[in-house]
């Protein structure tokens, strides 16, 4: 028996009747937070009846989620059943395999006053669990459209069944859209995953032989992977894991990686069709956070310090890796996988170091692109760099990407790739704290395709643990196995404290700050951030799909129905730009947002349809 709902505040407790169900869609303002309770009965910002509505494009997903709301009496030996999805019409099935079940656990924020709890963290519904009594339990309710699915409404029900207590439906509904999502995502969704001990513990969370550790780093990039996760930042896994990466030195004392461990790694990035990072290091601006990150280059130059940076002793070295890093891939036929990452967000005066290394990276690796994060006055490296992202915020109303966007725009026409990606810019900005509201993380995906760009960033998703207690970071491997996640409740504390007066970043609570996935026991726990995340790079996709099918109607012959549904379009799109109009301006009513995404998938559906016309 299970029960992830570990307290529950007195406003949000049921207090008449055996218990409540009701059910909403995947946008609920907060969650399971957005129940009001007023006389003991139930009440939802969304429709507060056990009737649930979703739709999906063929190889898309979709999801709601169901909350059981206790009496004073506990739930005991809760069952939660799924029936397969059936289209009453053509009596096909969408399997109960492609419906996901998750009990909901809440996470209570760190250092806020009045204490509050998210839901977040989803753990695979139990056979049975526990509500306790006055309390609330939600599910996350995931739904897979298989790619061969025929268009059509399907039809389930959920059944809920705790002992002793009567048995309660959630009948589903399920739109199945007349198009298929692609199976790759044609925008660069580039997130870090980290193996470091020095900030995420993932060796210590998954402790046993070096064959079972990498058995369960492939498991989380696979796991990334089926999120649409198709560039990983940092380099992480591929230059800078001592478990994973080695490096040698030649008789003639030339260094290059030993890629024994490496290749497996490799190969599975390769076969899942992800990009990584193969420049070590990612430069930062000071030399202890940079062997921090880097600890095989730690060992030989750390004595440099900070002269690092006039070394051509470590230039020579960085030239050195990549050289045997570029041979390695280009024999295995692997390296238009590869980039490279050359500096962590520069400031303007480190410029000079960046262009340099930049530079070597071009004589070296000509046809490897030179990723830079450069935020203050880009245009000084214009030429440098093949790959650009800046942050989507900033420390100034006006966003990094926006305040140059000229610069951009002008990259991009020039056949540069321009990304963004977010970090800790709080609102008016959107961003995928455990705190702010879920539409942040779905509008995302909207704002990436309404500035024409190519990729999305985020800095991490398994930041769990940031050192010692009392650490203003989160703490959750602790070393008192008692207290220690899961034991012990989730830290998704994080302060923005770097304080640095040039990129205008002040100390802010930033909670759930790159926690976007979890360590369970058996490999990866989901996030309803991280599954929200999918929906809004899914619905890039629709966008896409829009544009370009209607753009491909409007060069066909003219006639009354194709203008007609052409003029439809272009009313739907405009209404997405005014849905995400800037990274400071965009609509944050998750209802009004889903209604709108419902008006383009049925789009679509009819552009479709008109082109097999």
């Amino acid at each position: 028996m299970v029960s992830v709902l570990r307290k529950t505040s007195r406003s949000e407790k049921s207090s008449t009747g055996h218990y409540h169900l009701a059910a909403g869609n995947s946008l609920l303002k907060e969650g399971w937070a957005s129940m009001r309770l007023k006389q003991g009965e139930a009440e939802f910002y969304a429709a507060a009846d056990t009737k649930v509505g979703i739709a999906s494009a063929r190889n898309g997903h979709e999801a709601f989620q169901v909350f059981i709301v206790s009496s004073k009496k506990r739930l005991k030996d809760v069952t939660v059943e799924m029936t397969p999805l059936v289209n009453s019409r053509t009596a096909r099935k969408i399997p109960s395999r492609h419906v996901g079940v998750f009990l909901v656990e809440s996470v209570k924020t760190k250092g806020k006053k009045p204490d509050k709890y998210w839901p977040d963290i989803l753990h695979p519904c139990p056979e049975k669990f526990d509500v306790p009594g006055g309390q609330i339990q939600p599910l996350w309710v995931s739904i897979h459209v298989p790619k061969g699915t025929p268009a059509g409404d399907y039809h389930g029900q959920m059944e809920i069944r705790p002992a002793g207590a009567p048995i309660r439906t959630v009948q589903v509904k399920l739109r199945v859209w007349d198009f298929v999502l692609p199976e790759k995502t044609h925008i660069a969704t580039v997130f870090g995953f980290t193996t470091m001990d020095s900030m995420s513990r993932f060796y210590d969370f998954y402790p046993g032989s070096p064959q079972e550790q990498s058995a369960m780093v492939r498991k989380y990039l696979r796991f990334l992977n089926d999120r649409r996760i198709n560039t990983l930042f940092y380099g992480y896994t591929t230059v800078r894991d001592p478990r994973i990466v080695s490096i040698k030195e030649g008789k003639n004392g030339k260094l290059s990686y030993d890629f024994t461990k490496l290749d497996p790694l490799l190969r599975t990035l390769v076969e899942m069709g992800v990009r990584f990072n193969i420049f070590a290091p990612a430069f930062w601006q000071t030399s202890d956070q940079l062997f921090k990150l880097n600890p095989l280059l730690e060992e030989r130059f750390g004595h440099l310090g900070d002269k690092l940076y006039d070394s051509p002793e470590f230039d020579k070295a960085v030239a050195e890796l990549l050289d045997s890093y570029v041979k390695h891939l280009r024999r295995k036929g692997w390296l238009k996988n590869a980039l490279c990452y050359v500096w962590d967000e520069p400031p303007a005066r480190m410029y000079g170091h960046m262009r340099k290394m930049c530079e070597l990276v071009k004589k070296i690796a000509p046809d490897v692109p030179r990723m830079t994060v450069a935020n203050y006055e880009p245009f000084e490296l214009e030429g440098l760099s093949d790959i650009w992202c800046p942050n989507l915020g900033s420390g100034d109303s006006v966003g990094c990407y926006d305040k140059y966007k000229d610069f951009y725009e002008r990259r991009k026409r020039a056949g540069d790739e321009v990304w963004w990606y977010l970090a800790c810019a709080p609102h008016p900005y959107p961003n995928w704290f455990l705190d702010y509201p879920l539409v942040d993380c779905r509008i995302t995906g909207w704002l990436t395709w309404r500035y024409g760009l190519d990729g999305l960033g985020y800095w991490n998703t398994n930041a769990w643990h940031y050192g010692s207690p009392g650490s203003p970071h989160g703490d959750n491997f602790r070393t008192d196995p008692a207290k220690r996640w899961p034991n012990g409740p989730w830290d998704p504390s994080w302060t923005c404290s770097a304080g640095n007066v040039e990129s205008g970043c002040t100390a802010a609570p930033c909670q759930g700050n790159g926690q976007l996935v979890y360590p369970g026991p058996d490999g990866p726990l989901s996030s309803i951030r991280m599954e929200t995340i999918r929906d809004g790079i899914e619905d890039y996709e629709y966008l896409r799909l829009l544009e370009r099918k209607s753009a491909t109607l409007a060069k066909k012959r003219s006639t009354p129905a194709r203008q007609k549904l052409l003029r439809a379009s272009q009313r739907i799109l405009s209404a997405v730009r005014r849905a995400a109009n800037t990274a400071i301006d965009w609509e944050q009513d998750g209802g009004k947002l889903l209604a709108l995404r419902s008006r383009i998938g049925l789009q679509i559906e009819a552009v479709t349809a008109a082109l097999r016309k």
